[in-house]
């Protein structure tokens, strides 16, 4: 039978009812009905608010989060009687900030997903600027779920939390481990030190060579690399001179990469002067010897 009917300002339909799957006795069920008052997929709603005994006459204000439910449940006022229960709604809301493991660095834009215990996604967010996240009115008390966190460059992580059993904004950071180097750097990548020219020329340096070495020997163990050398100048000359003494130079860097035996078809390389300074240093700035060696280099950018 169908009983104790109750249809809240959303038009949710609560009733009670023993003819149902529940937990026993009468159990109060909802279902949302439409704009013609048809219902649609009928919901037991579970614990708390039912158990084995006759739990009925439930009422609930969705604007306050709190209602009532009758009930002959144990632990009542008297053993046959029927006592009524407060009931309030318990939401628990998750934010967290997603940050890089290794720096401590803030990260905008990561995408978190809250999954539940069964693995199935409930909600995505990406992070703000902050690297702020927050899931709100989504997530029930007392109940297991998985959060997920990922960034480009970063392994994903996933987190396994249990909610509060009360109503509380629940913190869970997310650090992710994420590579210091861009896909590209082969520099990075190999922990180079930079590969540097003295002032106006383009020889390669003892120093350089003992730096290339280590490029050629991953040339050899990854005979699929291809790279590409990019080559610069200081400040000091004018552009067009600049410009033909960065080609030189990385021509060099080339030449004694292929002089060792790496087929020319693998590495390519371009100058662009002065166009990429590393720092203040630009035409009429005053600067050290030291400042100005920083822009004399050749660089290498992984190509596949």
């Amino acid at each position: 039978k169908e009983s104790f009917p109750f249809i809240s300002s959303s038009n949710k339909l609560y009733f009670s009812s023993n003819g149902h799957t529940g937990l026993g006795g009468l159990d109060v069920f909802v279902t949302q009905l439409d704009g013609d008052g048809n219902p649609g997929k009928i919901l037991n709603l579970g614990e708390p608010t039912n158990g084995p005994f006759d739990d009925f006459g439930f009422i609930f204000d969705e604007e306050k989060n709190y209602g009532y439910v009758s009930s002959n449940r144990e632990g009542g006022l008297g053993s046959i009687s029927d006592d009524i229960y407060l009931l309030k709604k318990c939401d628990v809301t998750i934010a967290g900030t997603v940050t890089d493991l290794a720096t401590g660095e803030l990260i905008p834009n990561a995408m978190v997903d809250l999954l539940d215990e069964n693995n199935t996604k409930l909600a995505s967010t990406t992070s703000d600027e902050d690297g702020r996240y927050q899931f709100d009115n989504v997530l029930d008390c007392g109940t297991i779920y998985l959060v997920r966190a990922s960034s480009t460059g970063c392994e994903f992580l996933e987190k396994v939390i249990e909610t509060p059993t009360e109503s509380q904004v629940m913190e869970v950071p997310m650090a992710l481990e994420c590579d210091p180097c861009a896909p590209d750097d082969l520099g990075c990548r190999l922990s180079l030190q930079p590969i540097y020219f003295d002032f106006d020329r383009y020889n390669i340096r003892p120093d350089a060579e003992t730096e290339l070495a280590k490029i050629l020997a991953a040339l050899r163990e990854y005979p699929q690399l291809i790279i590409h050398i990019e080559s610069h100048t200081d400040s000091r000359g004018n552009d067009s001179y600049n410009e033909a003494l960065s080609e030189k130079r990385a021509q060099s860097t080339l030449d004694w990469l292929v002089g060792k035996g790496i087929d020319r078809n693998r590495l390519s390389a371009k100058g662009y002067g002065e166009y990429q300074l590393q720092n203040r240093c630009s035409n009429g700035v005053e600067c050290t010897e030291e400042e100005h060696q920083l822009n004399r280099r050749s660089m290498f950018l992984i190509q596949n």
